[in-house]
């Protein structure tokens, strides 16, 4: 990955970060959440098959360096 980013984070975050890139093509609430819809930590853990105890540590570190950011009562995917 050439974001400068990307060495700086845990095993889960980088697998984390690859996964929702992933899926926001096919589900773009991911990257721009509507009104009605934004993705909570309990359904990015479903949507990454994991834990909601692993799943927020990743969210945590990429909220913390810019790849995320929270939104209403949930995320957004801000680089992919």
């Amino acid at each position: 990955m050439g974001d400068q980013r990307w060495r700086v984070l845990p095993l889960g975050a980088r697998a984390a970060w690859l996964e929702l890139c992933d899926l926001a093509d096919a589900l773009p609430h991911i990257r721009a959440p509507a009104s009605a819809r934004v993705a909570t930590i309990e359904e990015i853990a479903r949507l990454l098959a994991a834990d909601i105890a692993d799943i927020t540590p990743a969210v945590t570190a990429l909220v913390a360096i810019g790849v995320m950011e929270t939104y209403r009562d949930g995320y957004r995917l801000r680089a992919y």
